[in-house]
């Protein structure tokens, strides 16, 4: 039953897979310099919302799902596998913001899962707490990882410099903080949002709305 559950990560990731093998091999053909190993693997990672759905018995939003998908090729596809890092400047700083916002998502469904677990709200504090908490964790994270690739594999992903290093933990945890206002203030995306601060928002915009008393 959770492999038939599965298809559908399986099948919004098929498009995404096959443009990217497609263009690398358009620009191999045209004699320009592009990861292929590196291609292939990612693609086979735009499997990992469907192993999660599998391994965790869950069903991930639809909104996340697409959003991994396009940071996959944004990020490591275009960035590493097409050499747009070294063309774009700014190109890793903007990539490195939407992880925030990405792993921001990540916290408010784990968020939603245990309020309909518990089957009881959570302090609207401890919500916005944990969202941007995962987005910076994350982020400092994904910066000793690429301190140890380059210590160990002999990359150049931190080019030696702690302003690059704090520049893009800076860029992930203003990307939670995106993320959490879009959510107070649109309340989007709502299918990944936690009840209890949906109820907040909600509470919030009332008070605004009613008229003052004379």
């Amino acid at each position: 039953m959770r492999l038939k559950a599965i298809r559908r990560p399986l099948l919004l990731a098929l498009p995404f897979q096959v443009s990217m093998i497609a263009i690398a091999l358009v620009i191999a053909a045209a004699g320009l310099e592009v990861e292929m190993l590196l291609t292939v693997l990612l693609a086979v990672t735009m499997w990992a919302p469907a192993a999660a759905e599998l391994v965790f018995r869950t069903t991930l939003p639809r909104a996340l799902q697409l959003h991994y998908l396009i940071f996959i090729v944004a990020g490591p596809f275009m960035g590493s596998a097409l050499h747009v890092y070294w063309v774009i400047a700014d190109w890793d700083t903007l990539v490195h913001f939407d992880s925030g916002v990405l792993v921001a998502w990540l916290g408010m469904l784990w968020l939603r899962r245990v309020e309909e677990r518990l089957q009881v709200p959570l302090p609207t504090w401890f919500g916005l707490l944990v969202i941007q908490l995962t987005a910076m964790a994350f982020a400092a994270a994904w910066e000793i990882c690429e301190f140890a690739s380059d210590s160990i594999l002999g990359t150049t992903a931190q080019l030696g410099s702690l302003d690059d290093t704090m520049g893009d933990i800076m860029a992930g945890t203003l990307g939670g903080l995106f993320a959490i206002t879009l959510l107070l203030i649109l309340r989007r995306p709502r299918s990944v949002a936690p009840a209890s601060l949906l109820r907040a928002n909600r509470r919030t915009a009332d008070a605004d709305e009613a008229p003052t008393a004379r």
